[in-house]
């Protein structure tokens, strides 16, 4: 009689239930293998080294993802990764000693028989990816039985799962998500309707018809980019402001370049502090001072301001001493909206423009020359800036504020704002059409979109400031940054395309792009939050929806966390986090003639292409499967026809007389949306159609409006 001992009967237990887990398993991965013999299988996988110097969106090691076990039990096997439909791949890296496990996404299995320890591979799994969440699952971890022994308690014979939680990489699983990237529309139904889509267009076009300059839109839905398009010309007139004949006009492109002005503040400086923080080489808590030196506090000189706080110069230093990175970034720090230290005429105490020859004159000068010395001068100009008000005390939007951010970036980093922004955000991304000072930068004039017709005198009418007096192209039109800041500022300065704004606006849905990671996501949401109760339509340098407060720019249909900013020149980026929409929409609506009787009313801001917030407006209102969009989309037309009409009417009542001339630049316009209207209302062909184009036709002046009149008619035979 043979007898077994205690010890014995443990280890043949053990071995046999190490036995029928390795037959289960094996049986499993033949059953999935058999499953579908004769189709694509959902995941490609390749062996592939792991990438140098990635950065990723989450690096896992499996068994015990916590490194310890967790009462709730799963978490240890589970990771959620953002993602978008239709792309995206992991990279597995397989422990030595690894002989088996479990892999799926979002509940489906990879088939990993094939994985050999000690040998890394990149898996596709664009086939079963989505828009939002996706859920990575890896157990059932085997480690080889030799392996298993080194690292088990004596007498174990056999591999069990998960009984190496303490052992060494060679026992693990690792796996490495990227973030997504932006793909070219292509297969598949397009997230926007293209009859939306084609709706924009011609919107835009019949203005570029009627005298509007240019125009390009870049739009990105779910990690696709679903529209890019571009309308008019570089430059449409002379610097008299009379049309270019059209066989000297030349069309922009999607590489077209654009002066983005404030948009800098949101693309640029934002961004870099958005990446600094990220990295922990600053806080929004930090002190300015702390930063620049004390003398940004201790230089500061008394300026009496007209609606200042009427405080004391000893009193304004301690309010610039305590100044932090926040402060200024959400525009409560105090400074005032525009100093203008080019400008030898401005008023230092009313903060307004004064004829030349006339005084006071600007106590915060520092010259205009243009160049790096000048952009030094008015760094010492910023430092005694007195402040307007109290921080914190309210918002007053201030180009001072990121000018400031713009050298804190600079005294962190030790390099230029754009050396900096090339090399920790273009070059990455494979941004080819991006760059301040583009003529310097191995860019023409033709390369970029033209800004205004008499450079920044309006042909001699502002008296105060003998500045540039050709039509701007390929320079910085603002004024400040072109003077005083020789081209570089947080400010404004920057020249890109829609499409390359859009894939820089693409890294703030996650964090980062590719193999490249930016910005932490806590730290994205912080930016992205609103300040306070009382200032939900700001967020932190980006202007934020909150509850319907940014409709003329994003829309109403905008999610409450949509963020965006717009610029001077005619400008737009916006990006909803929840609809994973992104916007680029560039235009140079002051490169027109202005009005002889304000210097400041640029005939291109009388047309609906100068607006950007129909174009999110008509863009939800593509999103969706409505049965009845297109009649729909016919009745709201029908009242942007109506409002436009009633503009028209609210032009006369500013002037106090009765707009009588066609020629008239609002009246163009309301004849520009009008016959966009017409036509899609013959084309529709319905009662419904035929009456709202009999109503829209009534609003038009018998006398002023014959010759339109005419026109109207023509198109409905």
């Amino acid at each position: 009689m043979m007898f077994i001992t205690k010890n014995e009967r443990k280890t043949k237990k053990l071995a046999a239930l190490a036995l029928a887990a390795a037959l289960m398993f094996a049986q499993t991965q033949s059953a999935f293998a058999q499953k579908a013999p004769n189709t694509e299988p959902l995941f490609k996988i390749e062996e592939s080294a792991l990438p140098e110097d990635a950065q990723w969106q989450a690096e896992l090691s499996f068994p015990d993802r916590f490194g310890e076990v967790e009462d709730t039990l799963a978490p240890n096997s589970l990771y959620a990764f953002d993602f978008f439909e239709g792309q995206g791949y992991l990279f597995v890296q397989v422990g030595r000693d690894v002989a088996a496990f479990s892999l799926f996404v979002n509940q489906e299995r990879v088939d990993t028989s094939a994985l050999v320890g000690g040998r890394s591979y990149k898996i596709d799994i664009s086939k079963i990816a989505r828009n939002g969440k996706n859920i990575l699952q890896a157990a059932d971890i085997h480690v080889a039985a030799a392996a298993s022994r080194s690292v088990s308690s004596p007498g174990s014979a056999a591999a069990s799962p998960s009984a190496t939680s303490s052992a060494s990489d060679n026992a693990k699983v690792k796996v490495y998500v990227p973030y997504p990237v932006l793909l070219e529309e292509g297969g598949g139904q397009s997230e926007i309707d293209s009859d939306a889509l084609d709706l924009v267009s011609q919107i835009i076009q019949s203005d570029i018809e009627h005298g509007f300059p240019c125009a390009q839109l870049a739009v990105a839905k779910n990690g696709r980019i679903v529209y890019k398009n571009s309308w008019g010309f570089i430059n449409s007139y002379d610097t008299d402001g009379n049309p270019l004949p059209q066989n000297e006009r030349e069309k922009i492109t999607d590489d077209t370049m654009f002066d983005i002005a404030s948009c800098t503040k949101a693309l640029a400086a934002n961004m870099a502090i958005e990446f600094l923080v990220s990295q922990k080489k600053l806080s929004l808590d930090t002190k300015i001072a702390d930063v620049l030196g004390d003398d940004f506090y201790k230089k500061t000189i008394n300026i009496k301001y007209k609606n200042g706080s009427g405080a004391s110069l000893g009193q304004n230093k301690k309010w610039k001493a305590a100044l932090t990175v926040r402060d200024v970034a959400c525009h409560t720090a105090g400074f005032p909206a525009g100093p203008a230290y080019y400008n030898k005429n401005f008023n230092s105490t009313t903060q307004g423009r004064e004829k030349e020859n006339q005084t006071p004159k600007n106590k915060l000068y520092a010259g205009c020359g243009a160049d790096q010395e000048t952009r030094e001068k008015t760094f010492e100009s910023i430092c005694k800036t007195p402040l307007l008000y109290e921080p914190g005390k309210r918002v007053l939007y201030s180009d001072a504020d990121y000018m400031i951010l713009g050298f804190v970036v600079e005294q962190i980093t030790g390099e230029k704002l754009d050396d900096f922004c090339k090399k920790t955000f273009w070059e990455p991304l494979g941004l080819t059409r991006t760059a301040f000072n583009p003529l310097q930068n191995g860019f023409s004039k033709s390369d970029c979109a033209a800004t205004e017709l008499r450079g920044n005198t309006r042909g001699g009418t502002l008296l105060d400031f003998a500045g540039r007096s050709d039509t701007i192209q390929g320079e910085v039109h603002d004024e400040t940054a072109y003077y005083s800041m020789a081209g570089v500022s947080g400010h404004a300065g920057l020249f890109t395309t829609a499409s390359d704004a859009l894939r820089l606006l693409s890294t703030l849905f996650y964090g980062g792009y590719g193999q490249n990671k930016f910005f932490d996501k806590d730290v994205l949401d912080s930016f992205f939050s609103p300040q306070d109760s009382g200032r939900a339509n700001w967020a932190i340098g980006w202007y934020h929806q909150g509850d319907d407060r940014r409709s003329w720019n994003f829309s109403q249909s905008a999610s409450r966390a949509t963020v965006g900013h717009n610029g001077w020149t005619g400008t737009l980026v916006m990006l909803d986090p929840e609809e994973k929409l992104a916007l680029a929409y560039f235009t140079s609506k002051r490169n027109t003639p202005y009005r002889e009787e304000n210097a400041y009313e640029f005939e291109g801001s009388y047309f609906t292409a100068a607006a950007p917030g129909f174009i999110p407006a008509l863009l939800y209102e593509g999103i969706g499967n409505g049965s009845d969009k297109k009649s729909a989309r016919l009745s709201l037309l029908a009242d942007m026809v109506r409002d436009k009409f009633r503009l028209v009417e609210a032009e006369r009542l500013k002037s106090g007389e009765p707009i009588t001339d066609s020629e008239h630049p609002i009246v163009r316009a309301a004849y520009s949306i009008l016959e966009v209207f017409v036509r899609r209302a013959k084309t529709d062909g319905s009662d419904q159609a035929a009456q709202l184009a009999n109503e829209a036709a009534a609003l038009l002046d018998p006398t002023r409006d014959a010759d339109e009149i005419e026109k109207i008619k023509e198109m409905l035979k």
